[in-house]
């Protein structure tokens, strides 16, 4: 029982997530660096609710595992 509830809470996470990036789907790119001279560094453009989305998850991972890291 307790599987299925994660595979719906999985499959909610998921439907959200692309409607997300539906919603938001003009591409954008971040700025990593000032202009130095002719040069400026940027990211790959790319939907901005799939960027939104990578930083929060990359954030859920960073916290669970400093969690393991300090128990």
């Amino acid at each position: 029982m307790r599987f299925v509830v994660y595979f719906v809470l999985f499959l909610i996470i998921l439907g959200v997530s692309a409607y997300l990036v539906f919603l938001n789907h003009q591409p954008i790119s971040l700025l990593l660096t000032p202009q130095m001279g002719e040069y400026i560094y940027t990211t790959y453009p790319m939907p901005l609710g799939l960027l939104v989305l990578l930083f929060f998850f990359a954030g859920l991972l960073f916290g669970y595992l400093l969690r393991m890291f300090l128990k």
